[in-house]
């Protein structure tokens, strides 16, 4: 029986990848501020009052770290019995689509009960920072966040468990590898460089947005309709398959025996403790350790992410000719530097100087963006291609569990990292005038609330203008150690992740399996040529989200000026994003408005024209940064 196809347009291979994107981005928008959201020890409140859902601290700071850590453990260990009942599931719906079906519901439920401390708002609403409703939001939240986590998985593996059979080939792999990086990058760049815009534009706190933004993870239901397995097609998930029982132990074994696997584990666990680390705390190190406003964080964040895309690029050129180990080391060795910027930008070391802590902490995003584009393919890419190897050769479907030995390992050390480091060293202050460490938690001996920084204060005996955060401070530190120790750790890992090499360490396991379909793939992959749409996609996309994010500072500026757009600036950008050739209308708001300043001072700009022809060729405003760069040299002559 010939192959179904669930991928037989190249429209589909994209939207395929799309999948995950409302999920990951939820789960990225936690990851990234739910903690300090309801505990907001290491938040500058007073410029950044929206990354928290007040200035309470909802839960109990010295246990809920240790619960969280649980949970997001809990979560990796499901993975693997969750894995292989998705690798061998047999329903007349199929194998990966009856999970995605049955978890959907209550994963979006769950995530948004997450962000409703319910013992403060409704049960102890006259002592919302109390211990009775500390102790009950502690149990309500970790409870919905085990929920959360174990439907979120479900879903999730079911997917990533489909990529080895819905692929016709490797190189259909490598491009849905590659979509996937895409949308991973955007998602990224949402919640870090267009969430504290959203922000800073419409005065909403970060849990308003996390419950509106759930709709978005109805992209999970994709894969319902693409799948092509089950009966109605004649069962194609079992074409050519070894119809045998093979044990959970068996199947670990076989997944974590793999050497060639096995050493990338190394690798990814080292790095993924400095990243989980990083990125869970990165909305502090940005709002309290530099004491950026939104619009500020959103431009670092924006030439931390818009290059990205283009990085792909460069990465996959890099490694076609070095191969991935010494092209992921350079990223590790980038990122291990770039990371630094967060401390000597800190206004501990500048004393708040905003020029220099800009210029430091933009220079250093740029560096680390080498090293970010790597940390959103490699995991997607090494278990797809080991696990389409075997099952290729040994006619076993074991993919889910490749990516479930992957997240267990990384979820167990992103909890110790992400909770009981982070969360702990984050409730240390020091003060350059006092000397020690002290930890504070926000409330006095009497258990009445005062602000955890106004308590440090006054523990250190300090003015509170020359209290800091401890845990800003290490944090860069320890990421950046762990990203040298991933870099040393990578010397273990082979120079490529080729087919032939895969299968000669399956071979190693089972002297008699006929390795020659691996060979003869590799010798096809040698005589492809780049995906051209791909590469031509990574490099629009960086100078979009650069777009995007530059012209929303743009018309911003122009409002604050009472410019002709001033009442209309976040239709306009809205409206220019999207509809072609509206840019042109954009352009010539914002010329007259400057004009009109630049006479005044007798200061020559560029003319009208070149804009417009500007926005003949580049329709859509965000991909014109072109015109933005113009646009912004005139607007710094207007201004100096």
């Amino acid at each position: 029986m010939s192959k179904v196809k669930s991928l037989d347009k190249k429209w589909k291979e994209v939207l395929f990848a799309a999948s995950g994107l409302g999920p990951n981005l939820m789960m990225i928008l936690m990851g990234a501020y739910f903690t300090d959201a309801i505990n907001p020890a290491a938040l500058d409140l007073v410029n950044n009052p929206y990354h928290a859902i007040s200035n309470i601290c909802y839960i109990l700071p010295a246990i809920f770290p240790i619960l969280w850590a649980i949970s997001k453990a809990f979560d990796g260990i499901i993975y693997i019995p969750f894995a292989k009942l998705t690798d061998s599931l047999n329903t007349k719906w199929g194998r990966r689509r009856p999970p995605i079906l049955v978890c959907f519901i209550p994963m979006v439920i769950s995530y948004v009960l997450c962000w409703i401390p319910f013992g403060s708002y409704v049960v102890f609403k006259a002592d919302p920072a109390g211990h009775s409703a500390q102790v009950f939001n502690t149990i309500w939240i970790v409870v919905f966040a085990l929920i959360f986590f174990s439907t979120y998985t479900m879903c999730l593996i079911a997917f990533y468990g489909s990529l080895s059979t819905v692929c016709d080939g490797e190189k259909q792999r490598l491009r849905v590898s590659s979509y996937k990086a895409i949308f991973d990058t955007i998602t990224y760049a949402i919640v870090y460089a267009l969430v504290p815009l959203i922000f800073a534009l419409t005065g909403q706190h970060v849990d308003k947005v996390a419950i509106v933004g759930s709709v978005l993870m109805f992209t999970m239901l994709i894969p319902l309709f693409m799948i092509k397995e089950g009966e109605k097609y004649g069962y194609p998930e079992k074409d050519g398959l070894i119809e045998e029982h093979v044990s959970i132990g068996q199947s670990l074994k076989t997944t974590f025996g793999n050497r060639v696997f096995s050493s990338w584990l190394v690798v990814n666990c080292t790095a993924f403790f400095g990243l989980q680390m990083f990125l869970v705390s990165m909305n502090a190190l940005l709002s309290g350790g530099m004491e950026f406003n939104n619009l500020e964080i959103a431009l670092v964040e924006t030439c931390a992410f818009a290059p990205v895309p283009m990085m792909l690029y460069l990465f996959n050129k890099l490694k076609a000719k070095k191969g991935v180990r010494f092209t992921y080391q350079t990223c590790l060795v980038a990122f291990a530097i770039a990371i630094l910027s967060f401390d000597l930008a800190s206004v501990y070391v500048t004393g708040g100087n905003k020029p220099l802590q800009m210029t430091i902490s933009i220079i250093g995003s740029l560096i680390g963006s080498w090293g970010i584009g790597a940390f959103f393919m490699m995991p997607l890419m090494v278990p797809a291609q080991v696990s389409s190897v075997e099952e290729k050769l040994t006619k076993r479907n074991n993919s889910a569990m490749y990516f479930a030995a992957q997240a267990v390992t990384t979820s167990i050390i992103g909890a110790i990292a992400s909770s009981l480091v982070y969360e702990n060293i984050k409730m240390l202050f020091i003060s350059k005038e006092a000397g020690g460490v002290v930890w504070a938690d926000g409330t006095t001996e009497n258990g009445v609330f005062i602000g955890i920084k106004e308590e440090a204060a006054l523990l250190l005996e300090s003015d509170i203008n020359n209290v800091f955060n401890l845990g800003t401070l290490l944090v860069p530190i320890i990421v950046s150690v762990m990203c040298l120790f991933g870099f040393i750790m990578a010397f273990r890992m082979p120079r490529d992740f080729t087919p032939e090499l895969v299968a000669r360490e399956l071979k190693r396991h089972n002297s008699n399996l006929d390795i020659s379909a691996a060979v003869t793939e590799e010798a096809d992959m040698a005589k492809e040529k780049d995906i051209t749409f791909v590469n031509v996609a990574y490099w629009v996309l960086s100078g979009s989200i650069f777009g995007f994010i530059w012209s929303a500072f743009q018309l911003r500026t122009f409002k604050n000026k009472n410019a002709l757009i001033a009442n209309s600036a976040p239709l306009t950008w809205i409206l220019s994003a999207i509809v072609p050739f509206f840019s042109i209308f954009t352009l010539s708001k914002l010329y007259t408005a400057l004009k009109k300043q630049a006479d005044e001072k007798n200061i020559k700009i560029t003319n009208v024209t070149v804009h417009m022809i500007l926005g003949i060729i580049f329709p859509i405003l965000p991909v014109n940064i072109v015109s933005l760069a113009l646009l912004q040299k005139d607007l710094n002559k207007v201004d100096a």
